[in-house]
């Protein structure tokens, strides 16, 4: 009697034990259910590398239009996972601009497969970094709207229903990105340029400077804007003279002009920025260069991040480079910036170790690093992306993905990379004391768009316009 009440017990504990097991599940899913992240398919019969297909593209339950869909990229289109380029459109076949996950309103998108990083997230961390960190370009004294880098979300797809796994759903850089100005009346305003080989921002050989207006190629970089095919052909000479001038000026024009002739501020983050997480393939290369605008006579140069995959501790194919003390090339153009900063003609607080100093402290600072990637990461494996993305492509080309190790990984890495950038830009916890007043415009110098000193310490009783304050462009 007494062991078959011990039996029923028994029963009832194990029934008990797997109602909890059952409830506990079921708050498993619907935590993921709650961290879900949305939904993209794609429909397309026919994608290529070349042309845009006809498709359609649909959005959670809320958006599901037609669309043109083709590969996209250069290297990784040797990737099974492939990179898809999207341009939106009406039933009619008219270009149609929509808003997608809070971004901005337009008819192309990007869905980057991220396929060679094994973290599935480090263009998205470095290029929110920079889009919190960087300096103003000076595009945005005139257009407050501007702005100098892309916002992203994560999504899933799949592809004429087949999971395909994480994607990045992203803007494009592009003249309504910048906000440059637009060409009219077959006039050339804007221009913008694309780095999509190896190049570089100088050069001494006479037939370097050759053009074809006609090309969309000239020396390792490719025309974005104008666009021949939409715009009509571009020109190459607002580039072309840039490099010359950088190449051939003598040091007095250099003090004299760069602070006018390129925007320094924005191109001495994007050095720190290349340097900090080891991005050796977007030196000379996977960067935007800019004009606002080309028929003014005083042509600035700025700068913009792209495809920055290959940083935090991986190189460009996804292997561990074993190091954290790469070093930055000394480009010709990085020469010249460091030779502007070092001048009379420019304050001491827009050095580079006290920027560092900054950044370092702030968006820098080893554990605010860490927090963003662990916030994507937390994102994958709330939503059990992470399982799909592993189960869909581990193994696939080669790469072996491991969030929870890369993960620690990267987060090691990162505390050897301070600890070689503090050495080389001697950085201390009390550095920051030296540069509090770098913000505050009251009690600093000032200097003019041509990089002359004013004789005032604040702003007050100079005339309209811009101005260079700690390094930072000011619109009075």
């Amino acid at each position: 009697m007494n062991q078959a009440v011990c039996l029923s017990n028994n029963s009832y504990c194990c029934l008990t034990i797997r109602i909890i097991i059952m409830v506990l599940m079921f708050l498993h899913d619907v935590d993921k259910l709650n961290a879900q992240l949305p939904i993209v398919h794609l429909y397309s019969n026919n994608i290529l590398s070349s042309d845009f297909s006809s498709g359609h593209f649909c959005l959670d339950d809320t958006i599901s239009v037609d669309a043109d869909i083709r590969y996209r990229g250069a290297s990784s289109l040797k990737k099974t996972k492939k990179s898809f380029a999207l341009k939106l459109k009406t039933e009619h076949g008219e270009k149609l601009d929509t808003a997608l996950l809070g971004m901005r309103s337009d008819n192309s998108w990007i869905l980057d497969a991220m396929a060679i990083d094994v973290a599935r997230m480090r263009n998205r961390v470095s290029m929110d970094l920079w889009n919190d960190f960087s300096s103003e370009s000076y595009v945005q004294a005139k257009e407050v709207s501007a702005l100098n880098g892309t916002r992203g979300r994560f999504v899933e797809l799949y592809l004429n229903d087949e999971y395909w796994g994480l994607y990045c759903l992203s803007e494009k850089i592009d003249r309504k990105q910048l906000k440059l100005k637009k060409s009219k009346n077959e006039e050339q305003k804007g221009a913008l340029y694309k780095s999509v080989t190896w190049s570089t921002l100088f050069s001494k050989d006479y037939n370097f400077y050759l053009y074809d207006n006609s090309s969309a190629r000239w020396n390792g970089w490719e025309m974005s804007y104008p666009d021949k095919d939409l715009d009509g052909a571009g020109n190459w000479e607002p580039l072309s003279e840039m490099i010359h001038w950088l190449s051939y000026a003598h040091n007095e024009d250099i003090n004299d002009s760069l602070v006018y002739k390129i925007d320094i501020p924005v191109w001495q983050d994007y050095f720190l920025l290349m340097e900090f997480i080891c991005a050796e393939d977007n030196i000379c290369k996977n960067q935007y260069v800019y004009f606002y605008d080309t028929s003014k006579e005083n042509k600035m140069l700025g700068v913009a991040p792209w495809d920055m995959d290959h940083s935090w501790g991986r190189d460009y194919k996804g292997d561990i480079t074993e190091k954290t003390s790469c070093t930055f090339p000394c480009t010709p153009i990085y020469n010249r910036v460091c030779q502007i900063l070092t001048s009379e003609y420019v304050c001491l607080e827009t050095s580079f170790e006290a920027r560092y100093a900054q950044l370092r402290d702030t968006f820098f600072s080893a554990d605010r690093l860490k927090e963003r990637f662990n916030q994507y990461f937390k994102l994958f494996r709330d939503s059990g992306a992470d399982e799909r993305e592993t189960a869909r492509w581990s193994g696939v080309d080669g790469i072996d993905l491991n969030f929870a190790g890369e993960q620690a990984y990267i987060e090691n890495w990162i505390d050897g990379r301070l600890k070689y950038m503090d050495k080389k830009y001697k950085y201390t916890e009390t550095s920051i004391a030296s540069y509090s007043k770098r913000d505050d415009h009251s009690s600093t110098h000032i200097y003019n768009i041509s990089g002359l000193k004013v004789d005032n310490n604040n702003l007050n009783g100079l005339p309209k316009g811009i101005y260079i304050i700690n390094g930072k462009k000011v619109l009075k």
